[in-house]
């Protein structure tokens, strides 16, 4: 799992989870305690019910996303960029200043103005979007989304048979088009996935978000971090039977699963609470990784064989079942051929599965098929990294 700087603060699989507030600047958006249209205000908020309560990053949105509004231009959203920056400029706290935005000429703006990331709600629909952030070398949010500035997250508004391709469009589900509209004019070497949770379009469901929530663990499989953006929505309610209002207790239940899963950054209005409920989340996960000399052994806590194919896809291994793998799996980084080789040869006689790709290779399968190659490893006295996190 790639670790993502912003700004200084780390964010990945050996970090703590991140606490994204929000502000707006923008009067129609529809959460009125976030919104501010004075800059002194805003920044008092920011310093006490944002940075104040545990917050790492403060996003600052210009427009509200909403699919009934009109889209805001480019030209429109700089007007409002001058708030935006008088409350940065004024809040005395220590944060990470995030601009919300679909427009690459609004992120330059804002980068050069004193933010320190962005949060693209239109997932590179702007093609100049990863120039940008790469020019300026910062972390981007980028959430799923169709290559239309003026549709973000409806990726149910695609024609997938003409994007991809007839057949693909046939078998695919709602969790397989956001992991592909997420691929749309690719990552920087900064980007943090955002599957889109929320009702972006009308022909998205509820249960479409509840599906997404349930196969999280696979959008582990990019590599990246993981943002989300869960506080509150309908997908959560729906199940309690509580207004938004009365939303706090389910969006904290699912803000501890979402961590648990691999959620790394958890965007809220919420924040004193969310942390608690993320830092819950964080004391329950199951990845860890084992680093030796030149090579390292990760734990990719994957449930399912879907899961699994997803990480070779990613590593480019050419066979790409993954239900041998589903026991325990691992990713190895840094053999070179001749350790690999010896490696493959391990696993065949324990009953163990391994998978080559570019640079690294998966390595999984029973509990007792994985304990027999550490054995196995260990009475030969090699790969004793690999060993040691077999063994943990």
């Amino acid at each position: 799992m790639r670790r993502v700087d912003a700004a200084g603060l780390e964010i990945g699989d050996d970090q703590p989870p991140r606490i994204m507030g929000v502000l707006n600047v923008s009067k129609e958006s529809p959460y009125k305690p976030s919104v501010f249209d004075d800059a002194g205000e805003a920044a008092a908020f920011v310093d006490e019910a944002l940075i104040g309560e545990g917050a790492d990053i403060v996003d600052v949105g210009l427009e509200s996303a909403n699919k009934r509004l009109d889209v805001l231009s480019a030209e429109e959203e700089l007007d409002r960029l001058d708030t935006a920056v008088e409350t940065i400029q004024s809040v005395s706290g220590d944060a990470v200043f995030s601009i919300e935005t679909r427009y690459a000429e609004v992120a330059e703006a804002a980068l050069n103005a004193g933010f320190d990331m962005v949060n693209d709600i239109c997932g590179f629909a702007d093609s100049e979007m990863p120039v940008v952030c790469r020019e300026y070398d910062v972390a981007v949010g980028k959430m799923a989304s169709p290559p239309d500035l003026t549709r973000p997250g409806a990726v149910d508004d695609v024609d997938w048979a003409d994007a991809k391709s007839p057949e693909w469009a046939a078998q695919a589900d709602y969790v397989d088009r956001i992991y592909e509209a997420l691929t749309q004019n690719g990552f920087t070497d900064k980007t943090i996935v955002d599957p889109a949770f929320g009702g972006w379009s009308e022909a998205k469901t509820t249960e479409d978000d509840r599906e997404t929530f349930r196969r999280l663990r696979e959008f582990r499989g990019f590599g990246l971090p993981i943002l989300v953006s869960i506080n509150r929505k309908n997908f959560l309610r729906e199940l309690a039977d509580r207004s938004t209002d009365e939303a706090l207790p389910v969006s904290l239940a699912a803000t501890s699963m979402a961590v648990e899963r691999g959620a790394h950054v958890v965007r809220t209005h919420d924040v004193t609470e969310t942390v608690d409920a993320a830092t819950i989340g964080a004391a329950f996960t199951e990845r860890r990784e084992t680093v030796g000399d030149d090579v390292t052994v990760s734990e990719l806590d994957v449930r399912e064989s879907r899961e699994v194919e997803r990480h070779l896809e990613r590593i480019g291994s050419e066979r790409r079942d993954g239900e041998p793998f589903v026991g325990s799996v691992f990713e190895v980084q840094g053999l070179d051929a001749k350790a690999t080789d010896r490696l493959v040869t391990a696993a065949a006689e324990t009953g163990a599965v391994v998978r080559a790709g570019d640079g690294s290779l998966l390595l999984g399968g029973r509990r007792d098929a994985l304990s027999d190659l550490a054995d196995h490893l260990e009475a030969a006295g090699e790969l004793e990294t690999v060993t040691d996190a077999l063994r943990n």
